[in-house]
């Protein structure tokens, strides 16, 4: 069906023929258009580019601002289902809000949801890759732009002025509260800070030995992050020597300006704590004990005995700093039962203790332990050449020994030679052998017996003697011989 519309203006007297209606477009649509593919087209400094579509003919209008308080950018004719709003006056390196709205001829309005774009920054800011923070380069890039619109000369006065004052905060050095905590271990140290505002984490060391105050830098290296910025710094410092004394400077320097430094302060790596291993009580006799062990550096060695009966307590011991150890007891009370304790101090002075040994003594059945055998062999140049060798040893208990070798290194012969026998009970002997030749290798042994008549063996030992020194003369007929031996060949 169809109806006519006619409109009547009584003012001009007069009546138009308005037009034909029919009875589809009578029927109220309330339907509003349906957005689709909404899309963020080019997007500048100053500008940008949204597009969307709709399922009918509708206006476009863009919602937009710095936060969902949205602004409004508008093409208001009714006539398309493809629609581009271009948004311009932006601010560059800023995000802005923005939503699509679209309303059909008879009013029906559709709304997108929320959302964001970011304008692009200025490319002309030399340096600007630098900046980390992409919030911080967007706040750069913006500010840039804001003051390239300020062209009044008070203006830029006070500008200037607000910029170097902030300029003057942030380049002065950061300031390191109070004093770098450290800790220490054997071969490491952990120092620890904080300073004022964010700064790199640096510490420059050097040994006692290297340390020398009288150059502009003093240390010998650093370690540290030189390019992470915080307030809280920790700086561990690896590969460093045991017991070894070290001076330090802690410094932090920001993105600009100076760096901040403490004062030189030392500290001293920690020594590594003796261990006892291989403890023993080597031999029990009827009024003496020994105790042997190893530590892994060299200690002083101590043993503290009590005698359980009557509670007395002694102590023996070894100031020299060894890691092959034994002690004697000695005045012990025969049958008697007795405890034990070695205690061993390292160089650094720090100290440990084994756990309780116990023993009794009785009749002695055991021989002597021979131990720290050494020979020193020393030349004395004339017209007969004569050697002197010094031999040593010890043993755990008094003995009487004697001290015998043969020349080269068969195992058996006739030909041992033996030095008189001592005759006095010692724990240290020595004896002197001026019989032996220059250039020559030797094999020896010690043989001894304590007062019980118990008898022990040394292993066998080699010793070589010094050579023998050349005169003037046997030199220059050496090098005679060398030069002119073709002439022994002539006649043969």
């Amino acid at each position: 069906m169809v109806f006519f519309a006619w409109c009547a203006c009584a003012a001009v007297g007069a009546m138009f023929f308005y037009g034909a209606i029919t009875h589809a477009q009578l029927e109220k649509d309330e339907t509003p258009p349906r957005i689709t593919s909404l899309k963020m087209g080019e997007i500048k400094e100053n500008s940008a580019v949204i597009t969307w579509k709709t399922n009918e003919q509708s206006d476009s209008l863009v919602n937009y601002g710095l936060d969902k308080n949205y602004g409004i950018s508008r093409d208001p004719v009714l006539d398309k289902t493809t629609h581009e709003i271009v948004i311009s006056g932006l601010d560059p390196s800023t995000i802005y809000h923005f939503r699509a709205i679209s309303s059909d001829p008879t009013g029906n309005q559709a709304i997108s949801s929320g959302y964001t774009f970011t304008t692009k920054g200025l490319k002309n800011i030399k340096g600007i890759e630098k900046v980390a923070s992409a919030e911080q380069r967007a706040v750069t890039e913006k500010s840039y732009a804001l003051l390239e619109k300020v062209t009044d000369q008070e203006a830029l006065a006070l500008i200037a002025e607000k910029l170097g004052d902030i300029a003057k905060d942030i380049a002065s050095p950061p300031v390191i509260i109070g004093t770098p905590q450290i800790s220490v271990g054997v071969d490491w140290a952990e120092i620890s800070w904080v300073t004022d505002k964010k700064a790199n984490s640096m510490v420059s060391l050097a040994s006692q030995a290297e340390y020398d105050p009288g150059k502009d830098d003093p240390y010998a290296f650093t370690e540290g992050e030189e390019t992470d910025l915080t307030v809280a710094h920790v700086v561990r410092i690896p590969n460093l020597k045991q017991a070894t004394t070290y001076h330090f400077r802690v410094s932090s320097r920001g993105n600009i300006g100076e760096a901040g430094k403490s004062l030189d302060a030392v500290f001293t790596t920690k020594s590594i704590l003796p261990e006892i291993t291989g403890l023993s009580v080597k031999k029990v006799e009827d009024v003496s004990a020994t105790m042997s062990w190893n530590t892994n550096v060299p200690t002083s060695a101590l043993v503290e005995y009590t005698n359980i009966a009557t509670r007395e307590v002694r102590s023996e011991g070894v100031p020299t700093f060894l890691t092959s150890h034994i002690v004697q007891l000695k005045n012990l009370s025969f049958g008697a039962r007795y405890s034990a304790v070695v205690k061993a101090e390292n160089e650094a002075g720090e100290k440990i203790q084994s756990a309780p040994l116990f023993f009794t003594t009785i009749k002695d059945e055991s021989p002597p332990i021979i131990f720290h055998v050494t020979n020193e062999s020393t030349l004395y140049p004339g017209a007969e050449t004569k050697i002197q060798t010094i031999i040593s040893w010890d043993t755990d208990e008094l003995a009487l020994c004697q001290f015998s070798y043969r020349q080269g290194l068969a195992s058996s012969g006739n030909d041992t030679e033996a030095q008189g026998k001592e005759i006095d009970f010692t724990t240290h002997h020595v004896q002197v052998v001026v019989e032996f030749a220059p250039s020559m290798v030797y094999k020896f042994w010690v043989e001894c017996k304590d007062r019980s008549g118990n008898a022990a063996r040394s292993e066998d030992f080699v010793l070589f003697t010094p050579e023998k020194e050349k005169s003037i003369i046997d030199i220059i007929l050496e090098n005679f011989e060398g030069t002119f031996g073709w002439v022994k060949q002539i006649g043969k």
